[in-house]
C-alpha cells in the first residue's frame, strides 16, 4: 500500500492506495484538550475522520487500528 500525506489547514490528510486505486481517505488533527479519547498526549496527531473504500484490505494481520498506526508513524517521520 502506498500512502501520500497532505497537509489541508491543520489537519493532515492521508491518501491510501493500493495499485494505483485509491483504497481510502484518513484525516489526522493535533490532540486538544477536548479529546476525550485516552491516552493522547498533547501534540499527537489524532485521526478524526476515515473513509475506506475496499474493506477486503483488513485480515486477522493487518487491522484499521494498525492503519491508523501506520499513518501516524509517518506523520510522525515526515516531522510534523
Amino acid at each position: 500500500m502506498k500512502y501520500v500525506l497532505t497537509e489541508i489547514d491543520d489537519r493532515i490528510r492521508v491518501t491510501i492506495s493500493n495499485d494505483d486505486k485509491e483504497i481510502g481517505l484518513l484525516y489526522f488533527e493535533k490532540a486538544k484538550l477536548s479529546f476525550t479519547n485516552k491516552p493522547l498526549s498533547m501534540g499527537s496527531w489524532a485521526c478524526v475522520d476515515a473513509k475506506i473504500e475496499d474493506q477486503e484490505i483488513f485480515h486477522e494481520g493487518f487491522t484499521p487500528k494498525q492503519m491508523v498506526g501506520e499513518c501516524q508513524t509517518l506523520i510522525k517521520e515526515a516531522g510534523y
